[in-house]
């Protein structure tokens, strides 16, 4: 699938040094901390693996070659809280570390020390404490990142710093809108962007992102036209809760553009998913032609069986010691935060893991499922080089993982255990900081150091329900890429009991012959390179001695190396940069991979010897339209025609000028123009066509847009295609969190039940047994609706439009019922729908719209095409028609129940008229006066639950001037 979200940062604010400026102290958030969509894991009972004993967690048990650890070289609390979960995230750079949690940051020295205490993440981002936050040191650019979520409106705030010293540096604050609120954020750096997964419903169709790309080339620099792209997960299962994972990229140099994953779990347990494995997708973006960026379905890799869902789904799983009587939340349905990847030689490399269920008794004791894939070359396919289960000594749960490679291939895991005698553990210990690890010479699918801790909790979870973390996040400090830095959740049973600790340890021993090439200099992205390009590059001293006399050797497209010496000295620790005195020849072919190494006699470590890089030679003359910037299917449904704008896009070496350019709509007439201004190489313009498009109405409209530059020399990518369809607006939602929204809906012949919450909006206008059929002459209706949420505020309301001009666009006139309140949840409420007399006949769509007017974000509940955090918006197809004996006639309309409206169009004198109802035998069994309305109406509704089965008449009027039907009670 293509794209189906651009958008660009609403803003781009400059926000000045923290160490200039009084900052205000970290303070609670109202409502809930992180809502997390509360829609539980969806398992289908008794389906999947038989539960039993994990084949992984006996080879883990089994594990002789059990190592020593180490204690953590230094260990301190970040922050507290009164509340949990905290969402404790922190990254170490070359002189900081930064930590967050909810509503609050802090920034620490590299021994703990604190140079901001814990403020308000409002100093960063005005006004703005809804939280989630997520902190990461992006060490390619040598930034640091802090983010969170928002609801007003929903989307992201992202934080670029703009040195390298987060507390006297300034900072580039950005925010970018979403649809929907994008629950559960998790960031990570790939070479073309900031990579956002969410826990957005998967259950759309179409336009429902859940993984999002930032345009971080121009964030790093402060431009305001950054970019954001938004992709669904094409063939996917999520089972309810989920979270899933990008790549993370470590280490010293980027991979090449494009090529990134999303992975998660499938759980055998889900409906539609027969086999326990690991789903990736593949995401190819393109930033100068961003609506051609793709997402395809790539790898699905079986492995060995595993259970994912604790105690059906819900968010109490662990049991807690102390008798608080309060279990605590496992995380399940989450990759734990991050997945990382690294870069060696002859391979790629990637650490994931996530909570499994490793009793099949009682379904209460938790381990960690971690996984190492392995890519044998950019572009390659993924594997699954080794998988283990992990879980913690003397009985104890482990959960809550998070883990990186450092630049050996050692892995180190952080994680969180907890136990108590009455579950099987040998002691009872509470919510406690632990980690392991495996040295990359070790058997594979086992940690084999031993367990060391890094903080001891002492007392229970008690301010947070079941909620615990809701992750850890474990960094690589970027000054010997060996320590990592972790940071999670424990408790004390004192006030701001909640308390985030941060702990460093290394894997990694001490090596003494170990040199490797950390990234290459130059050349550098696309260009139109030479016959002789100098080769440069960075080389880095891993071991503990002194080298000299290093060879070093490039390699052009897999050809014979060229083999140098750089001489030296380097010391331990030290990087030195070396440039190639034989060039290379880069002027022929278009793409060139790199390929640069030492060789170095007794290296250790011969993995991170190497690195790759692939340029693009440029062509002088290459001109193209990059896309299609409007119309756009999102923009509306279009009453009259629209300009037509594309963006231009500069491929070649050289500026170019006076460019021809064309579209041609639907196959019609082509619209050729001349661009008479100058694009400079690499760089766009957008450019609209004098010439407007007829592209109004509902349907789809195609457009073949593109250049004819007389020269150029690829013109594979002058053309583009583009299809925008314009439908009426679906304006998402959240219903899933209070059930807030429309359950049950019947109107005339339809009855709609259960209605099942999917995206928070439904198109039923295709559904023939939904098309509601309205006799004009009625004039009125009752309308039974039942929502899944009310309170006795009045806060969840409905409102109900007809398009009656047919334009596609529900306007004011068009609100038949505006607001009205719903009065109890899960209970039939019926209404009158009254029809005017103006309403055309014919056939029209019906859109009704239902949610919480006091705590909802987003739209308005009465703005029919807003989204909204909770709610449904749900359209139906509706044919008016009318009686010829409209005038005389009286119509029945049993709306459900024996609960019967009577209704009689006159255009008369009268005001008022009396109903009768009457029996067989003619007696009187209800009586009632009834004023006309606005519409010449008279409407009358009766309920005949209590009535004996049998045939009733209905008469308006006296005997001499009455009018009667006949209606059954059934």
């Amino acid at each position: 699938m293509k794209a189906s979200k651009v958008t660009t940062a609403t803003y781009m604010k400059e926000v000045q040094p923290l160490a200039k400026r009084k900052l205000m102290p970290a303070q609670p958030r109202k409502g809930d901390i992180n809502p997390r969509r509360s829609d539980a894991n969806k398992i289908v009972p008794g389906k999947g693996f038989p539960r039993g004993t994990d084949p992984l967690l006996v080879r883990q048990k089994n594990n002789q070659n059990i190592r020593a650890g180490k204690a953590p070289s230094l260990t301190f609390d970040a922050t507290s809280s009164s509340r949990s979960p905290t969402d404790p995230t922190g990254a170490i750079g070359p002189n900081h570390y930064v930590s967050a949690r909810n509503s609050a940051f802090a920034i620490h020295d590299r021994n703990g020390n604190t140079e901001v205490a814990s403020s308000s993440l409002s100093n960063i981002f005005s006004g703005e404490i809804l939280g989630d936050p997520i902190v990461f040191y992006d060490h390619f650019a040598d930034r640091f990142v802090i983010t969170q979520f928002s609801n007003t409106p929903d989307g992201f705030l992202v934080a670029v710093c703009q040195g390298s010293d987060p507390v006297n540096d300034k900072w580039y604050t950005y925010r970018f809108n979403t649809d929907a609120f994008p629950d559960y954020p998790k960031f990570s750096i790939w070479s073309d962007g900031y990579y956002v997964t969410t826990n957005k419903n998967q259950n759309a169709i179409g336009d429902n992102e859940v993984v999002y790309v930032m345009e971080r080339d121009k964030m790093l620099i402060g431009d305001e036209s950054a970019k954001m792209i938004g992709f669904p997960l094409p063939g996917g299962n999520t089972g309810g809760f989920y979270s899933t994972a990008a790549f993370n990229a470590l280490g010293n140099e980027l991979p090449p553009d494009g090529d990134a994953r999303v992975v998660y779990f499938q759980d055998d347990e889900w409906e539609d998913v027969n086999q326990d494995a690991l789903k990736f997708w593949k995401i190819d973006v393109n930033w100068s032609a961003p609506r051609q960026s793709t997402i395809i379905e790539a790898e699905n890799i079986a492995v060995t069986p595993f259970d994912s869902v604790f105690d059906g789904g819900s968010f109490s799983n662990i049991p807690q010691p102390g008798g608080t009587g309060q279990d605590i939340d496992v995380l399940q349905g989450a990759v734990m935060y991050a997945t990382n990847y690294r870069r060696f030689c002859g391979y790629n490399s990637v650490v994931l893991n996530f909570a499994i269920d490793i009793d099949p008794v009682a379904d209460n004791i938790s381990g960690i499922r971690w996984y190492e894939l392995r890519q044998n070359g950019d572009g390659q396919p993924w594997t699954v080089f080794q998988e283990g289960t992990y879980t913690s000594p003397d009985g104890k749960s482990a959960w809550c993982g998070s883990m990186a490679m450092d630049i050996f291939g050692n892995i180190g895991m952080a994680y969180t255990t907890m136990g108590t005698i009455a579950n099987g553990a040998t002691a009872d210990s509470f919510v406690s900081i632990r980690y392991t690890g495996r040295f990359a010479e070790d058997p594979l699918g086992t940690m084999t150091i031993s367990e060391q801790t890094i903080k001891e909790g002492t007392g229970a979870q008690v301010n947070g329900g079941e909620r615990y973390g809701d992750y850890a996040h474990l960094t690589v400090d970027p000054l010997d890429d060996q320590t990592f830095w972790h940071i999670a959740e424990y408790f004390e049973p004192v006030a701001e009991n909640a308390r985030n600790v941060v702990g460093v340890f290394k894997v990694a021993e001490v090596v003494t012959t170990d040199v490797g090439v950390v990234r290459m200099d130059t050349p550098i992205g696309d260009a139109k390179f030479s016959t002789a390009e100098t080769i440069t590059v960075t080389i880095k001293n891993f071991g503990t001695t002194t080298q000299s006399d290093i060879p070093v050797s490039y390699s052009v497209n897999g050809a014979i190396a060229i083999n140098e010496l750089f001489a030296g000295p380097l010391n331990p620790g030290q990087t030195a940069s070396f440039s190639f005195v034989a060039t290379a020849d880069l002027s022929e072919k278009i793409t060139h991979t790199i390929e640069v190494q030492t060789n170095l006699t007794g290296d250790v470590t011969p993995e991170n010897d190497c690195t790759t890089k692939k340029l693009r030679n440029l062509f002088p003359v290459d001109v193209g339209v990059s896309e299609l910037v409007t119309p756009t299917s999102d923009s509306g449904v279009s009453t009259a025609p629209e300009q037509v704008t594309v963006t231009i896009f500069n491929y070649g070496s050289e500026s170019q000028s006076n460019i021809p350019v064309f579209y041609i709509l639907n196959n019609g007439d082509t619209i050729s123009e001349v661009f008479s201004g100058t694009v400079p190489s690499q760089e766009s313009v957008n450019y609209t066509f004098t010439v407007d498009a007829d592209v109004t109405g509902i349907g789809s409209f195609e457009f073949r847009t593109g250049t004819e530059l007389r020269g150029d020399q690829d013109t594979s990518n002058d053309v583009i295609t583009t299809t925008i369809e314009r439908v009426f607006c679906r304006p998402t939602s959240d219903c899933n969190q209070f059930g807030d929204g429309i359950t049950y809906f019947q109107l005339s012949n339809v009855t709609n039940a259960p209605i099942i919450c999917n995206t928070g909006y439904e198109d039923f206008t295709k559904d023939i047994d939904f098309n509601i059929k309205l006799n004009r002459s009625v004039g009125a209706y009752v309308l039974t609706i039942q929502t899944g949420f009310a309170n006795a505020d009045g806060a969840e309301r409905f409102s109900l439009w007809i398009d009656s001009n047919d334009n596609t666009v529900f306007e004011e006139s068009e609100l038949l019922l505006d607001n009205i309140i719903v009065k109890k949840a899960n209970t039939n409420q019926d209404i009158i729908l009254s029809l005017t007399k103006e309403i055309p006949l014919g056939k029209h769509i019906l859109r009704i719209r239902a949610g919480d007017v006091d705590t909802n974000n987003g739209a308005p509940l009465n703005e029919p095409c807003g989204s909204m955090q909770q709610g449904t918006t749900h359209d139906y197809a509706v044919t008016i028609g009318e009686s010829k004996k409209a005038s005389t006639e009286v119509f029945v309309v049993n709306n459900s129940d024996n609960q019967f409206l009577i209704t009689k169009q006159d255009t008369g004198l009268e005001k008022e008229l009396r109903v009768y109802i009457f029996n067989v035998l003619g007696q009187i069994i209800a009586s009632n006066l009834v004023q006309k309305d606005a519409n010449d109406r008279f409407a009358y509704s009766i309920d005949m639950s209590y009535a004996k089965t049998g045939v009733y008449f209905v008469r308006y009027g006296e005997k001499k001037k009455g009018y009667s039907a006949k209606f059954v009670v059934e």
